[in-house]
């Protein structure tokens, strides 16, 4: 057989490649095969698809490769004009040899240019034919015709869609992009699914196609995420490390056209028919310089020398949402408002989170009112809850505060006193006084950064918080009461690990706390000295105190619940996961911008206390100042407790380490500024 094959014309496979070459002799009872390209190749008869001569047996292999060509040629302008579906249409379904099909379509079965022409037309065919191993063909049913019609489609999107996002990655190096994916919603989405894939990863649901489109391997490791935020950086998208860190932990960045409907939607609606708070009753709100999300604030209808009457008033949103707005749906998407260090991603669109339901002074608002006698001795006692519309009279600020406070004008130093003896009273119920140093990042000018040590135990800030305590807890009590379902935070008795001076607050290392838990059953908060705590205090900030609030005034309405226990317990243990996940990413942040300030202060002396040591040599300590537990080498010698004064020599913000020096020249001691 081989025999006959001799000074012939083939078509052979080389590593499933379809390959053209001249079968010069027989060798070993194989074909030695010419190629037209590369080395020659000896071939058992299996290997050979195709065979042909013409009159005139070439001299040797150049010839030969020339006839093939001019052969070939031919043969694809008969291909062309062959109609393969006519075939298809005319036979039954099994198998067909190519000597078989040559007989039934070819004028000339015997011209090999024709025959040949067949054979090529057959191999490109992706439709009508199934190629079998036997080198024979059967016709395909036309339901797999219909699926190899879609496959083809796919491939031809996917190859347009290849072709398209390379040219853009090419436009985006070469500083060509400019800003119209702004405008164009096709290269928009393209950004989109880069940032997406930068946030999920190998979990994107786009990672399996534009993994392998990019050219960006078959894993998502840190060469990948530095390849796309340049891409996104170069687009003028980019995305900030401690942002990505958010989105990471699911923090929702955008809001969706259909919430900005409704958000139209409830701009135009009218405040509910409630009666008018005395508008010639001073009302503030006490916040941060940088806050526009007002949702308390508090006036002062009478006061003695003994006793205040206070209201305390909560934003009310229960007339513009219900659990069916889109609106309501998106906050339960998102849980809580995210404060972060250069980022902040509220839980309602800014519309209406900074506008619509802020209590920003000049401008009236629906609000929940809780009226009080609060006593020099700083005992509340609640006189009535009720709905009203409010104007503020002025946003303070807590410096602005502290100032009214320290000149003891009007109420204000009646105020500070009966809160103070409310903090007093509620520690001698059990309550814990912990000292946390909270800061404020001034990242302007990220190679200057800058913080400030705030003052969390100001008059203002006891005075907000005292308020709040006595509205939570006082709703909890109204829940416990009335078998009214809802969620209680709530917090087991802590443990004394070192006793302090009476009158001294405690700090973290010296008391062992249980962390808070939500819960739909009554129970006290060990910590903050009340028998039942509910949150109600911030909806416009946390989806659980929105949802408190909604059945808070079916309480006052004598009405029925309108969450069931069941949706309650859902959404509590929901709330309380992707909350854990949001501080542990606060977390990293915070502590991301601490040792940037550190790597910027290495010349300064810090102190520090040595929590542990290491496996690898290294100690864990806890730098005072900054409130920061960090990785340590260079202290090899101390102890475990030991307080120790540090001079720091090199930071690793990429595995979060740093090298140390002691340092004796206690005189030398960093002090941040207040």
């Amino acid at each position: 057989m081989l025999e006959s094959l001799l000074s012939h014309y083939c078509i052979f496979f080389r590593d499933s490649r379809m390959e053209f070459g001249w079968i010069e002799k027989i060798q070993k009872n194989k074909a030695l095969v010419i190629p037209m390209k590369g080395k020659m190749n000896l071939l058992p008869a299996n290997r050979i698809a195709f065979s042909w001569k013409d009159k005139k047996l070439p001299t040797n292999a150049s010839t030969a490769h020339e006839s093939i060509a001019k052969q070939v040629n031919e043969a694809n302008k008969f291909k062309n004009t062959f109609e393969i579906e006519t075939m298809h249409s005319l036979l039954d379904i099994k198998e067909y040899s190519l000597d078989e099909l040559s007989e039934n379509f070819l004028d000339d079965p015997k011209n090999p240019i024709h025959k040949l022409g067949l054979f090529l037309s057959l191999r490109d065919d992706l439709i009508w034919f199934k190629q079998n191993r036997n080198l024979t063909y059967t016709p395909r049913t036309k339901e797999e015709i219909k699926l190899i019609k879609i496959q083809l489609n796919r491939e031809k999107k996917i190859k347009e869609k290849t072709t398209k996002f390379q040219k853009w990655i090419n436009d985006i190096e070469s500083g060509n992009w400019g800003n119209d994916y702004i405008i164009n919603s096709e290269k928009a989405l393209f950004i989109n699914q880069l940032i997406d894939l930068l946030i999920e990863g190998s979990e994107s649901i786009h990672w399996k196609e534009m993994s392998t489109i990019l050219n960006l391997g078959s894993y998502f490791g840190i060469d990948q995420e530095n390849k796309l935020k340049k891409w996104l950086s170069q687009a003028g998208a980019n995305i900030s490390w401690s942002r990505l860190i958010l989105l990471r932990s699911r923090v929702k960045d955008n809001f969706g056209k259909d919430i900005y409907n409704e958000v139209k939607n409830i701009k135009e609606k009218s405040l509910a028919k409630t009666k008018l708070f005395p508008e010639n009753i001073p009302t503030y709100t006490i916040d941060s310089e940088k806050t526009l999300d007002y949702d308390d604030a508090f006036s002062i209808l009478e006061w003695s020398k003994n006793s205040l009457k206070i209201v305390v008033h909560i934003t009310d949103l229960s007339h513009y949402l219900d659990s069916f707005s889109p609106i309501f749906k998106e906050a339960e998407s998102r849980i809580s408002s995210i404060y972060s260090i250069g980022n902040y991603f509220p839980m309602l669109p800014k519309e209406l989170s900074n506008e619509i339901f802020s209590l920003k002074a000049g401008t009236q608002k629906n609000v929940i009112s809780f009226f009080f006698n609060l006593s020099k001795n700083g005992e509340w006692s609640l006189l009535e809850i009720d709905s009203r519309r409010l104007n503020v009279h002025k946003n303070l600020s807590y410096g602005e505060a502290n100032r009214l406070i320290e000149d003891k004008k009007d109420f204000w130093d009646l105020l500070n006193r009966s809160c103070l003896f409310s903090q007093k009273n509620r520690i001698n119920n059990g309550a814990l006084n912990i000292i946390r140093k909270e800061f404020e990042f001034d990242i302007d000018d990220p190679e200057n950064i800058k913080i400030i040590l705030l003052n969390r135990n100001s008059p203002a800030s006891r005075i907000i918080e005292e308020m709040a305590i006595s509205v939570n807890s006082e709703t909890g009590k109204l829940f416990q009461k009335s078998s009214f379902p809802g969620i209680y935070r709530t917090q087991s008795s802590y443990e004394i690990l070192e006793q302090v001076e009476d009158g001294t607050g405690y700090k973290l290392e010296q008391v062992r706390v249980n962390p808070s838990k939500l819960t739909t059953i009554p129970d006290k908060h060990a910590g903050l000295g009340c028998k039942f705590y509910i949150q109600v205090t911030s909806p416009i900030r946390r989806f659980s105190d929105l949802i408190m609030q909604l059945q808070l005034k079916l309480i006052l309405k004598n009405a029925t619940p309108l969450f069931s226990e069941e949706e309650l317990i859902k959404w509590s243990e929901e709330i309380s996961y992707r909350q854990k996940k949001y501080k542990r990413a606060e977390i990293e942040i915070l502590n991301h911008w601490k040792l940037l300030f550190l790597k910027q202060n290495l010349d300064q002396v810090f102190s520090a206390k040595i929590k542990r040591k290491m496996k690898n040599g290294n100690v864990e300590i806890d730098i005072l100042e900054l409130e920061l537990t960090i990785a340590s080498s260079g202290l090899e010698n101390s102890s475990v407790g030991e307080k120790i004064f540090i001079k720091i020599d090199h930071v690793d913000t990429q595995n979060n380490k740093i090298k140390v020096q002691s340092n004796k020249n206690r005189n030398e001691e960093f002090s941040l500024s207040k």
